[in-house]
């Protein structure tokens, strides 16, 4: 088994509360820097810019999980991740369409930029991708679960957690694992998988890794057999980390 590096939870510039730094080539060299080889590229609502980091980032050595943050009706956000940037890419389509069509005012909320190759805004997204969708959480994972992805429920213990928002996890639903923040008190009281990732918005929320994954690859598949233990694959939180 492989030992790899990783932050499963990134934004991108065209999340309308991170930085217009958090473009492709400038987060490569900062995750070559930090020793993070496998991410998530997770923006609010859309997965309009996760087809270009997928291809510049593999210059970089570090590959992407396709992914998306949705906030749910509760204003709970849940992570998804997907087998491929096609299929992200068409449940991004499809969750586009629960957004209200409400302009964002980007002097309040922040640009929402999409990227090309080359670090250069070719675009900028102006349906506000911070507002929740006409989903609620029950019908949010169900549809992730539609188009097979990977289930998380983000931060749990603070600001649009599952936990902070409704006070408990729900049990009718089938998510695959929770997430704390890095640098957060991880709880051992729940048997879900836990993740700890960056949630990083700005090139600064990016440093040394809290998490690996022992697994023969980085793709979905190896990830999903991490998550339940299959085949000698695992998680590996921060205090196990012997780098």
């Amino acid at each position: 088994m492989k030992r790899f590096y990783c932050d499963f939870h990134i934004h991108t510039c065209l999340s309308p509360c991170a930085d217009i730094t958090m473009v492709p080539n400038i987060l490569g060299k900062k995750l070559q820097e930090s020793g993070i080889d496998w991410i998530a590229i997770t923006d609010h609502n859309s997965t309009k810019n996760v087809r270009v980091f997928k291809n510049v980032l593999r210059k970089y050595g570090v590959e992407v999980l396709p992914g998306i943050e949705v906030q749910t009706i509760e204003e709970v956000h849940v992570l998804g991740y997907f087998k491929d940037v096609d299929t992200a890419e068409e449940f991004g389509e499809f969750i586009y369409s629960k957004l209200p069509d409400f302009e964002i005012d980007e002097e309040r909320f922040g640009y929402q930029l999409l990227v090309n190759e080359n670090d250069e805004y070719i675009e900028r997204e102006t349906k506000n991708l911070s507002l929740s969708v006409n989903l609620n959480l029950e019908q949010v994972v169900k549809e992730l679960k539609k188009f097979n992805a990977l289930v998380a429920y983000a931060h749990v213990d603070r600001a649009f957690g599952v936990l902070y928002q409704l006070g408990l996890i729900p049990e009718n639903l089938k998510v695959d694992a929770l997430e704390f923040r890095k640098g957060r008190t991880v709880s051992s009281e729940f048997s879900l998988p836990v993740l700890v990732s960056s949630d990083a918005h700005n090139l600064d929320s990016i440093s040394q890794p809290s998490m690996a994954v022992e697994c023969e690859r980085r793709t979905y598949e190896e990830f999903f057999k991490a998550l339940k233990g299959l085949g000698e694959r695992r998680l590996i939180i921060e205090s196990q980390n012997n780098r």
